[in-house]
């Protein structure tokens, strides 16, 4: 049943996301740029993991040259039979990994203190709709770092349906709020 309202919800959202005009993207995302920035857990974290967008997720790309520019060490996933975050190089130097997604080359891992984690959607009970593949949610389940879930404000369930596995967020950032 749980499944089966997950899928739901997962379809709905990424509709919903997919028909997103790009320059709303653009506007929406450095909104949520401005206020993780400010985020004192951001401001003092000096490794911090990023997931690499695809499609119309919240564009991480400018934070991560902020994030590199004011000192921090930044590591991105790469992603096997489970994601293990790396040190990011540069743009230049990703390659297309499993389901498409960039990943970094060379593969030097590299454990972030914060992780700013992709959605499908999040509830304000600060659990996160992920693709289904569980693969954030395991490497969250033995991750101390603080973890920052970023979406856009219409990804947000009052509730979502949840099971033993699911890792909960610490804040959730929008363009438009800060849950925490």
């Amino acid at each position: 049943m749980v499944q089966h309202l997950k899928a739901a919800m997962r379809k709905d959202m990424l509709e919903r996301r997919d028909a997103l005009d790009p320059a709303d993207v653009k506007r929406m995302s450095e909104a949520i740029m401005v206020e993780l920035l400010a985020r004192p857990r951001f401001r003092e974290a000096r490794t911090v993991g990023f997931y690499l967008p695809i499609g119309n997720e919240v564009d991480t790309r400018p934070m991560i040259e902020r994030a590199i520019a004011m000192g921090k060490q930044v590591a991105v996933p790469y992603t096997d039979h489970q994601i293990t975050f790396c040190r990011f190089h540069s743009f230049d130097s990703l390659k297309a990994g499993k389901y498409g997604i960039k990943e970094p080359e060379p593969r030097e891992p590299l454990e972030p203190e914060l992780i700013v984690v992709p959605g499908v959607a999040f509830g304000l009970c600060m659990h996160r709709l992920g693709f289904g593949k569980g693969y954030y949610d395991r490497y969250l389940a033995s991750s101390f770092a603080y973890r920052i879930g970023v979406c856009f404000d219409f990804q947000l369930y009052e509730k979502l349906p949840s099971h033993g596995g699911d890792q909960r967020m610490d804040e959730i950032i929008t363009e438009r709020r800060v849950i925490a």
